[in-house]
């Protein structure tokens, strides 16, 4: 699929991240045993591809936006989505705010970068079918699964070209340090996971902070 270069649309990435999943990579299925696909999208506040990745304030955490993708700003990259169970969850709700979501806005603004400007997504795709949300799997032992993923990263980051790229944690790290070709990143900041957030203490909060700004900075 060719991205539309005048009119860039997070519907793109769930059309090509689709095309890939009907591919029936693994074995005739949409993902590797363990994965999933998502069983639905919420309309409201969500990392892609669960939600579009798009910043809402937080009086409109449940409605959904024109689905624009900001060009030359700032990508956040996570891990995954976590598991099946607790994303049907919100299916009701039709959004997600968890610690996560609050701490990495808070950064944002303290940083002052331009809300408009920011994507929210992750580097593997799909839902973990067991385990628990902070349980850790070997995505890498799966089978031409971190091909599929970094392939579809590659995408992303071909979509968004951000201005940069912010890799939260380690295990976004290693997916992120896969990919073959770098060039549409930008500039790329490894910082820590913005869950973590509640055990740091105001020092160390306010130095990621701090590390971000400059970060964007440079990258402008």
């Amino acid at each position: 699929m060719e991205i539309d270069t005048k009119n860039k649309d997070v519907a793109q990435l769930w059309q090509r991240l689709e095309a890939m999943e009907n591919e029936l990579r693994f074995e005739g299925k949409s993902y590797p045993t363990g994965m999933c696909r998502f069983p639905f999208r919420l309309t409201g506040q969500g990392f892609f591809p669960g939600g579009d990745g798009m910043w809402r304030n937080d009086d409109e955490l449940s409605l959904e936006k024109n689905g624009a993708l900001p060009q030359g700003g700032v990508l956040f990259l996570g891990n995954d989505f976590g598991i099946l169970d607790s994303y049907k969850r919100l299916e009701k709700k039709g959004f997600e705010n968890v610690p996560t979501w609050r701490h990495i806005k808070l950064r944002v603004k303290s940083a002052d970068i331009p809300s408009e400007l920011t994507f929210f997504t992750n580097a593997i795709m799909g839902l973990r079918v067991d385990g628990k949300a902070l349980t850790q799997r070997s995505w890498r032992s799966m089978r031409d699964f971190p091909q599929f993923c970094e392939e579809f990263l590659d995408f992303q980051l071909a979509a968004l070209r951000p201005n940069l790229t912010v890799v939260m944690g380690p295990h976004a790290g290693i997916a992120f340090d896969a990919l073959a070709n770098k060039s549409a990143a930008g500039k790329v900041l490894y910082t820590t996971h913005p869950y973590a957030d509640y055990g740091f203490s105001a020092e160390r909060r306010a130095a990621d902070i701090s590390e971000l700004k400059r970060a964007w900075q440079s990258a402008n």
